[in-house]
């Protein structure tokens, strides 16, 4: 954030959400929110450096860490779950099937369906992307204090279950919008 020397600083307004309050009284939600969203903004560009070294797009960065998360899913799943068109995930699929990284097998209880593996190659390119990101958390809490570390590593399975949580919302919404279409 900066500032010129010119305009007046002023206080930070109080955003916390209109009804936030109300959702988990006990909680604060608008402030898991906000840093949630916060970490996400100030990490999004530089969690997607080593596909700029490996020649490989955030999109195909996406769809392998989804398979490789939900091992034997199908296209329409991503689709459904990463909020993407069937067709741009279908297309970005080929490219992985084609550059080795991602399987497509026969669904042994549907033959129409695909289910979606990564390749020895895929987890390879997945580790070294995973030690990227790694590297990136490791200098961004090397400036944080041992205990909100601690806290931080202690609050991981709660983050994955916070994912897993929002994922099966993500997958009703979804639902829900495909009987209404």
């Amino acid at each position: 954030m900066s500032s010129t020397a010119t305009s007046p600083q002023r206080p930070k307004p109080n955003v916390s959400g209109h009804k936030a309050k109300e959702v988990l009284p006990d909680v604060d939600v608008a402030e898991i929110a906000s840093s949630v969203f916060d970490f996400l903004s100030a990490t999004r560009r530089l969690m997607s450096r080593p596909s700029a070294d490996m020649k490989i797009s955030q999109s195909e960065i996406e769809v392998l860490q989804f398979i490789s998360q939900h091992p034997g899913c199908g296209v329409s799943e991503i689709a459904r779950l990463r909020f993407l068109r069937a067709s741009n995930v279908s297309a970005t699929v080929r490219r992985l099937i084609n550059d080795g990284l991602v399987d497509r097998q026969a669904n042994d209880y549907d033959r129409r369906a695909q289910d979606l593996y990564l390749t020895d190659k895929g987890v390879d390119i997945m580790n070294t992307i995973t030690d990227e990101w790694a590297m990136f958390i490791a200098q961004a809490t090397s400036r944080m204090e041992r205990s909100d570390v601690r806290k931080l590593r202690d609050g991981v399975p709660a983050l994955r279950g916070l994912s897993d949580a929002a994922e099966a919302i993500i997958d009703n919404l979804q639902r829900e919008r495909e009987r209404v279409i």
